[in-house]
């Protein structure tokens, strides 16, 4: 497998798992999803909105543009979220097209919030959001197990099961 094509995989799998847990984060109260509750971004909803801004900042990092935090005043609802993830998605998947295996495997430096200054290969930043993520949706699982909220698998064993139809999760 080339690397982009396992980066084009890494992120099918972060969409589908993020996207089970936004499914969930709609079913709760409006006080549950603001409950806080003492993890890192105290809340379901700073979480997911966490999580979104940022995958939003790393394509705005790698083009050289300097990324900035969402608020997350303006996501009052879980719906909001979702709808402005939706380009988020459509931007990085964007990004990924774009990139050959050469330019992946290019050096890119850049700045973060600290005012510190990074350079990495391109292709070491792109695995940072689904990994990012995946840490974030513990947190949410976590979350969801303390208001008795029932939550999906998202391990990436899972995604891979329900992708090749042996289980539907």
């Amino acid at each position: 497998m080339q690397l982009k094509s396992y980066l084009e995989a890494l992120y099918d799998y972060n969409y589908w798992a993020n996207k089970r847990y936004l499914t969930v984060a709609e079913t709760l109260t409006e006080e549950q999803l603001f409950r806080k509750q003492g993890h890192s971004w105290d809340s379901v909803h700073a979480v997911l909105v966490h999580m979104m801004s940022s995958e939003r900042m790393w394509p705005q990092r790698w083009r050289g543009e300097m990324g900035t935090f969402l608020d997350a005043k303006d996501f009052p609802t879980i719906v909001s979220i979702r709808d402005f993830w939706v380009e988020v998605e459509k931007n990085m998947r964007g990004f990924i097209a774009e990139q050959t295996e050469q330019t992946l495997l290019r050096d890119v430096t850049y700045t973060n919030p600290k005012g510190e200054i990074f350079t990495l290969p391109l292709w070491n930043m792109v695995v940072q959001p689904p990994n990012h993520n995946t840490h974030h949706r513990g947190e949410l699982a976590a979350m969801f197990a303390l208001m008795d909220v029932p939550h999906p698998e998202e391990e990436v064993i899972q995604y891979f099961l329900d992708k090749s139809g042996q289980k539907k999760f």
